[in-house]
């Protein structure tokens, strides 16, 4: 209830209260939310329709409300008493009392003053006075909560523009200081600027306090404000040492270049490895995004070349709501940069090149591929340049009785320097009908036919011990029925599904001729993935043939009590042995290996798996795979194991694998992490792989991760050896800039 205080009576008063009420709103709202100080009494004097009896919002959403408003004509005072608030929006100040000289235009509020901005900024203050130009203010005891949880507070506060304020004796902080301790880090500074418009933060004299010990001086530090976003600055540093690299040190500066492109360029600078850069770019346009990232160092004293790097390309763009197109470029000056320098090192670095077009019942694309073998040593001229390699597939609606036709083509340009040249043209028409009986039965019958062609230069042919260029092809004609019999049953909580799978597929023998070169199904891995696939080579050039019978099981079982189990088993029997499958393929002769899997998930807390191959003779393991979690967060544990059996007729696997994978982690507290890993090789020429252990603490404020890890494999100027890392963030200030010219402040 606003009651006034004031000579007269009747309208003359009503007008009187709503004149002082516009006042006071147009003053305090101007001031504190920054608005011109025409605008913001325009706004309040829109508001003076509003009725002494109360505090009702208007349409421009501006609002005064006070227990009492009083008017001493004499002194020229307006005054507003009694939890006073002003509103506009979602934003908010509160006090005890407000009084306005009005012949010196000077409103100042106390007693429990805050305000609450839009941002969600909230400030306090003992006492605020501004100007009625909202040019100059001055406060007392400031404290900022900002939006981000971070915390400032200071002696005193002086507005000197509608954007720049000043803060005396500040200190700053992200932690949560409410404990009674001190911060677990601050910043403390004999004057702090804030300049609205460029939504920065300057510090001058300017100390880093660590658990209340000055650790570090700066004469001039800033940092964007929680609301700026990206800002360019320095970054916080990466230290570290390793066997390879010395001592070495990373300073990246970010580069904030507008709001849809920015970058990062850090020095990279190692004891025993040379002097560098590595730099990263991103853009994002309208429709699609380009990211590059890549490093150049130099003065490597182990080895004779200048200059060693890598570049990383990344880019999708649609170009309509068909077609769209990218890049993934992958490269590296040598085979051992990478893993020398601590980037990320894949056996195979690929680029490729693409365009694609997508509609309901067809998609198109074409690709170009680039390859660079980063492990064992590989003649660069051997290794081939896809261009290009071209692809459609398109199915039919489904007619009547649910059939429906697929038609699927491929095309390929593979060369090199030397080596085996290939050109191939593929194409394939497909017949489905996918039907389920009144009994539950599903069956899938297919009937399709296949041609290929093929140009090649310089084929190496083992057993004519000839090299041949030349044309040749083959057509393949293939057939197959499945069938699939789900039984359900649910008794005493357990629901269950026994499926038996029987596939029948035929096609010609002998297709795949010496002449009709191998370059996409070398690797070959026969298991429950693929048991009931009709051909299970990856690609094109090798064909699975002759009439054979994939058969198998799959069962499931559900209960929230044991939680969930899943299996499969099965096998393939050849009518007539198929020479393109190797003696270790597990699918030469007429009986293959078995495959399958079981999988077993009690719970949240524990999963177990397991996937194997075993011989069809004496049921040794040919392949297994194991895999197992357990645990909760305060102590989670991962181990997996890997045996695959070598097959020395292949170019794929040299030897025999035999791995074993640990790891473990835990969140033991509230801020505190570890990790820890170790990888072993159980082969003949067995031992210790890596292994790792980091440790990470995080708060509010603060990040800070340590990492130990020893490397035992070693490739020319890859040495094996420890390497620890240490990586520290100081959170909400991320972006710094340092500046020990003090002549050089804004």
């Amino acid at each position: 209830m606003i009651q006034l205080s004031a000579t007269g009576s009747g309208r003359r008063t009503r007008l009187i209260a709503a004149a002082l009420r516009s006042s006071l709103a147009g003053l305090l709202l101007g001031s504190v939310f920054h608005m011109p100080a025409q605008a913001a009494f325009v706004e309040a004097e829109r508001d003076s329709s509003v009725q002494a009896g109360g505090g009702q919002q208007s349409a421009q959403n501006t609002l005064l409300q006070a227990d009492e408003i009083s008017y001493d004509q004499d002194a020229n005072f307006v005054t507003a008493s009694g939890a006073v608030e002003i509103a506009r929006g979602d934003r908010v100040l509160l006090a005890d009392k407000i009084v306005y000289d009005r012949t010196k235009d000077v409103a100042t509020a106390t007693g429990h003053v805050s305000l609450l901005d839009d941002t969600g900024t909230v400030f306090f203050f003992e006492s605020l006075q501004v100007t009625g130009d909202l040019k100059q203010g001055l406060a007392e005891e400031v404290r900022v909560l900002l939006s981000d949880k971070s915390r400032l507070a200071s002696r005193g506060f002086r507005r000197i523009s509608t954007a720049v304020s000043e803060l005396y004796q500040a200190v700053y902080t992200p932690c949560d200081s409410c404990k009674g301790s001190d911060p677990l880090w601050q910043i403390k500074a004999g004057e702090v600027r804030y300049d609205r418009d460029a939504q920065m933060v300057y510090y001058d004299n300017a100390w880093l306090e660590v658990k209340g010990v000055p650790v570090f001086y700066t004469p001039y530090l800033a940092h964007p404000d929680p609301t700026a976003g990206a800002k360019s600055g320095l970054l916080l540093p990466t230290l570290g040492a390793s066997r390879n690299l010395g001592v070495f040190y990373k300073q990246p500066y970010y580069i904030a270049i507008a709001s849809d492109q920015d970058a990062t360029i850090t020095p990279f600078l190692t004891a025993n490895a040379g002097q560098g850069s590595t730099f990263e770019y991103r853009r994002d346009f309208r429709n699609g995004q380009v990211r590059l990232d890549g490093s150049l160092m130099a003065g490597d004293p182990q080895l004779n070349e200048d200059v060693r790097g890598h570049f990383i390309g990344w880019s999708r763009f649609d170009l309509d709501e068909n077609w769209r197109t990218g890049t993934d470029v992958n490269l590296a000056s040598d085979q051992t940069y990478l893993r020398r320098y601590n980037f990320r090192a894949p056996s195979w670095l690929t680029s490729n090149a693409f365009a694609e077009r997508f509609t309901q019942n067809s998609y198109f694309s074409a690709n170009t591929y680039y390859f660079q073998r980063q492990r064992v040593d590989v003649t660069g001229s051997s290794v081939p340049v896809v261009a290009p390699l071209l692809e459609y597939n398109y199915l039919t609606d489904p007619d009547s009785i649910g059939s429906y036709w697929s038609f699927d083509a491929n095309s390929l340009v593979l060369f090199r320097e030397t080596g085996t040249d290939t050109n191939r043209l593929s194409s394939r028409v497909a017949w489905n009908l996918p039907y389920t009986t009144a009994g539950g039965s599903i069956f899938t019958v297919r009937a399709d036919v296949r041609a290929d062609g093929y140009y090649v230069r310089d084929l190496q042919r083992p057993v004519r011990k000839d090299v041949f260029t030349g044309t040749s092809g083959r057509v393949v004609p293939e057939a197959s029925v499945e069938w699939r019999l789900p039984l359900v049953s649910d008794q005493r909580g357990f629901h269950q599904v026994l499926e038996p799978i029987v596939m029948v597929a035929a096609s010609p023998n002998g297709l795949n001729r010496e002449s009709i070169p191998n370059e996409d199904s070398l690797d070959l891995e026969f298991d429950d993935t693929n048991l009931f696939s009709i051909d299970r080579f990856a690609g094109f050039d090798r064909v699975e043939t002759g009439p054979r019978i994939n058969y198998g099981l799959r069962w499931s079982v559900f209960n929230e009590t044991v939680g969930t189990v899943s299996a499969q088993a099965g096998q393939v029997y050849r009518f007539k042995p198929d020479a393109a499958f190797t003696p270790l393929s597990g699918l030469a002769g007429h009986f293959s290996d078995f495959v399958g899997h079981v999988d077993y998930t009690p719970s949240a807390l524990f999963s177990v798996d397991y996937r194997f191959r075993v011989d069809k003779d004496n049921l040794a393991p040919r392949r297994s795979e194991f895999g197992a979690s357990f645990g909760p967060d305060l102590a989670r544990a991962y181990l997996s194991y890997i045996f695959v059996k070598a097959d020395a007729s292949t170019l794929i696997t040299q030897g025999s694998t035999e791995e074993m994978f640990a790891m473990l982690s835990s969140r033991f507290s509230e801020h505190w992490s570890l990790v820890a890993s170790h990888r072993e090789n159980l082969g003949r020429l067995g031992g210790s792989i890596r292994t790792e252990f980091g440790m990470t603490y995080e708060d509010e404020c603060f990040l800070m991760g340590l990492t130990i890890a020893n490397d035992s494999t070693e490739d020319r100027d890859f040495k094996k050896g420890v390497a620890v890392l240490l990586r520290f963030s100081l959170k909400t200030i991320g972006d710094i800039k340092f500046n020990t010219d003090v002549g050089s402040r804004r």
